[in-house]
């Protein structure tokens, strides 16, 4: 009887019981803060957020940015609920200031990120309303440059304020390399992005960089800016940039070398290429340019071949190893026949680099022939 009992109604095992729900997915969820976004006459110096759970920090020294910065690191400490920051230096008048938390808030059981939080508010009567944005690149192969950070300087500065000055206001790059100024005032800037790795928010001496030509006038949306590493003599350096040592940045290892396109790889055949590879490729730019050179790059993005283009704006691959690549043409705007990386003391930008937007499957025995409308088509192949 007890058998079937349990057969119609279920009897209690070892081990059963409630097994909890789902896992929690769900970011931390602001509820309050002192000072509220967008208050204005704010004179305190510590930020006090107050969170629906309880949170934890990650790489706070790294994910937290306050813009315009300051001299000193801010503190930031989570403790239960809530998360603090203290600015060790003076606020400055008439000013909006913007935090930049980037992924620092997590919650304390998932690590559950909260993800590009800022708060921003006022010392003077009013915050500042219009934004900025676009993404940076590197100069010589167009990925996106992650980390990386942007500033601003107004616009009737010398040359010698970036590094001779901490910009005026500041944000970072994303992993597209997406970057955002919030909460500026109408006005014209000029703006840059620097890899800073020691934080000086101050270009340093072989430190990537990148500049705009003209002044931005805020607000504008859908700027480009090409990071390249610029190698300069140290005797034709201002004495405020003299150091006794080259400085090598981490965010150099992503192809960031000067002139990087060897001279005898130019009008070559494919190096150590298969002599029974009969594959060719012919490259036509539309519009033709003829001081330009067109790059074939393997499937890892690595020079393979360099040829000039012709009158008719042509380029020519022969004997191609099956395989897959990628093209590229870079503008070789000073004509030493190779790719030139950018001088901010001389205000000369990286010559223009364009990506063929698809990946090209060589296969042997084959003759193609491509198209590259390169003024509306280039961008980097999945």
């Amino acid at each position: 009887m007890m058998g079937v009992m349990c057969a119609v109604s279920g009897c209690a095992s070892r081990g059963s019981g409630p097994q909890g729900g789902p896992t929690d997915s769900n970011p931390p969820r602001v509820l309050s803060s002192v000072p509220s976004e967008g208050a204005t006459h704010v004179q305190k110096q510590e930020i006090q957020i107050r969170f629906d759970e309880y949170v934890r920090l990650n790489q706070a020294s790294e994910q937290v940015l306050v813009s315009p910065p300051s001299q000193s690191q801010p503190i930031i400490k989570a403790v239960g609920k809530k998360v603090s920051v203290t600015l060790n230096d003076s606020l400055l008048p008439n000013t909006t200031y913007t935090i930049y938390f980037g992924q620092a808030i997590q919650d304390n059981n998932e690590n559950n990120p909260l993800q590009d939080y800022t708060l921003s508010f006022s010392t003077g009567d009013a915050v500042d309303s219009l934004n900025l944005s676009g993404s940076v690149v590197f100069a010589e192969t167009l990925k996106p440059a992650s980390g990386v950070l942007v500033g601003l300087h107004p616009a009737e500065a010398e040359d010698s304020v970036v590094y001779k000055k901490s910009f005026m206001r500041v944000a970072r790059t994303n992993q597209t390399g997406h970057f955002e100024l919030l909460h500026l005032a109408p006005g014209l800037y000029r703006l840059y992005a620097l890899s800073d790795s020691n934080r000086t928010y101050t270009y340093e001496r072989n430190e990537p960089i990148a500049f705009t030509e003209e002044a931005v006038n805020v607000p504008d949306s859908n700027l480009v800016l090409r990071l390249f590493n610029c190698l300069i003599p140290k005797d034709t350096l201002p004495d405020s940039l003299q150091l006794d040592s080259l400085v090598t940045d981490s965010i150099l290892t992503d192809s960031l070398s000067t002139d990087s396109i060897p001279q005898d790889s130019v009008n070559s055949a494919m190096p150590n290429a298969d002599s029974t590879a009969t594959a060719s490729l012919r490259v036509i730019l539309f519009p033709a340019v003829t001081e330009a050179f067109v790059q074939l790059l393997s499937a890892k993005d690595v020079p393979v071949a360099t040829q000039p283009v012709n009158e008719k704006g042509d380029a020519l691959f022969q004997k191609i190893k099956a395989d897959t690549y990628m093209l590229r043409i870079f503008l070789d705007l000073d004509g030493d026949s190779v790719w030139t990386t950018g001088d901010y003391l001389l205000k000369r930008q990286p010559e223009p680099v364009y990506y063929f937007p698809k990946r090209l499957k060589i296969r042997d025995n084959w003759d193609f022939e491509e198209t590259f409308r390169w003024q509306d088509e280039s961008a980097r192949p999945e």
